[in-house]
């Protein structure tokens, strides 16, 4: 099999490189695969010259730029003609509309697999967005949580403990009064209001009035 067409052509020069090799090459190809390749750098090339035609750094009001681009598409659509007669003449006729309807199929596969392929990157992207957020907002209960419990225990829990809690077996030897003391307050605040109480009923109890 002889060497395909240099791939740094390209535009008109492309398609012509690839007539030229199909016509040097028709009568001893053995079938459609023999050429293929040579029939997409043609189409490419043709694409490439309407591409080039419409690019914006060229001016489309300069007669040079519209006179050379117009004419290399038209060169173009000459020789993609003069190619599809030699195709369907080698392998007969309709060979040539077999030939693009497949090339369109294998383009169309290829966005539908690119399309696919961002698609499942777009959903995989906004996963690891959701996952993340879910995340934060759980690590942020937890954080809220442990930050009212913390103020609760400042707030109430360390206040309300502030004196040492008592047996409640020892506080049982207080009578009911002194007993509610002892388990809410202390041992030695019970024995003092149970002194004082004592005190007041002695009448032996002195009140400093101002």
């Amino acid at each position: 099999m002889v060497e395909p067409v240099s791939a740094v052509l390209t535009g008109i020069s492309l398609v012509k490189a690839s007539v030229d090799f199909i016509k040097s090459n028709i009568s001893t190809a053995q079938d459609i695969g023999d050429i293929i390749g040579h029939v997409d750098n043609a189409l490419n090339g043709q694409q490439q010259t309407i591409k080039e035609r419409e690019k914006k750094g060229a001016d489309p009001f300069a007669v040079e730029n519209v006179a050379q681009e117009v004419i290399d598409v038209k060169l173009a659509q000459e020789r993609l003609y003069e190619m599809k007669s030699l195709i369907n003449l080698r392998f007969g006729h309709g060979t040539w509309e077999y030939i693009l309807e497949e090339r369109k199929k294998r383009i169309d596969a290829k966005k539908k697999a690119i399309k696919l392929a961002k698609a499942k990157a777009r959903q995989k992207q906004e996963e690891m967005v959701e996952m993340i957020r879910n995340i934060a907002l759980v690590v942020g209960g937890f954080i809220f949580i442990g930050l009212c419990a913390f103020l609760g225990y400042i707030l109430f829990i360390s206040k309300g403990v502030a004196h040492p809690v008592e047996d409640e077996e020892t506080c049982l030897l207080y009578r009911p009064k002194y007993y509610l003391i002892c388990i809410n307050e202390s041992r030695e605040r019970a024995d003092n209001q149970l002194y004082l109480d004592y005190k007041l009923q002695k009448d032996n109890w002195i009140i400093e009035k101002d």
